[in-house]
């Protein structure tokens, strides 16, 4: 048996291996996007019912342990990405309506996004975010102290930032191509030279 059979399952077990990887971190970081996102809604949401908070963190906690039965490779297809950054940036931004968190968790979390899009590191885009939080805090009044919601800036900053950095970059580098195919092609057979038979 040649050395050529051996390669090419090897190197889709390193493919998959690599893929179930990144996908449980992906599903971590989504966690962490909904956990945050849930307590600002709770926090932001003192005076009025709860419920509707809860039903969208519910939600987007089922659809989590949904995405967990998916295939890794085919997790990481365009047309499985695209569906969730759509439906939790629509979630996240409900969340905020719903609680009638202020007008700057929008205004940073869209900026986050924009962020995203441009800049092509992750570690960057993290600190980046948090650093706009900080910068936040100290041009606002904190009327209740460390239980001010206002806090919630930081730590919702933070866990949008590595959620779609960690979706977003990968796409733009083509780090994801390696990771969507879950078959590896066969090199082509040598072809016997063609013998003439002198007449």
């Amino acid at each position: 048996m040649s050395g050529t059979e051996f390669a090419v399952p090897l190197t889709a077990m390193i493919r998959e291996g690599e893929a179930i990887v990144r996908k449980q971190r992906f599903l971590l970081c989504r966690y962490g996007l909904i956990f945050v996102t849930g307590a600002v809604g709770f926090v932001e949401t003192q005076q009025s019912s709860p419920l509707p908070i809860a039903a969208l963190i519910g939600l987007a906690m089922f659809s989590n342990l949904f995405l967990g039965t998916i295939p890794p490779f085919s997790f990481f297809d365009a047309g499985m990405q695209a569906p969730i950054l759509v439906t939790d940036t629509a979630m996240v931004s409900a969340v905020l309506l719903v609680s009638r968190a202020s007008q700057e968790f929008f205004l940073f979390f869209f900026f986050v996004l924009i962020m995203a899009a441009k800049i092509e590191n992750l570690v960057l885009l993290v600190l980046g975010a948090m650093a706009i939080g900080v910068l936040s805090l100290l041009f606002t009044d904190l009327e209740g102290g460390w239980m001010s919601p206002l806090l919630m800036r930081i730590p919702f900053l933070f866990a949008a930032a590595l959620f779609y950095g960690y979706v977003v970059l990968p796409e733009r580098t083509g780090q994801m191509v390696p990771l969507t195919k879950s078959t590896v092609k066969l090199p082509r057979p040598a072809t016997a030279p063609k013998v003439r038979v002198a007449a």
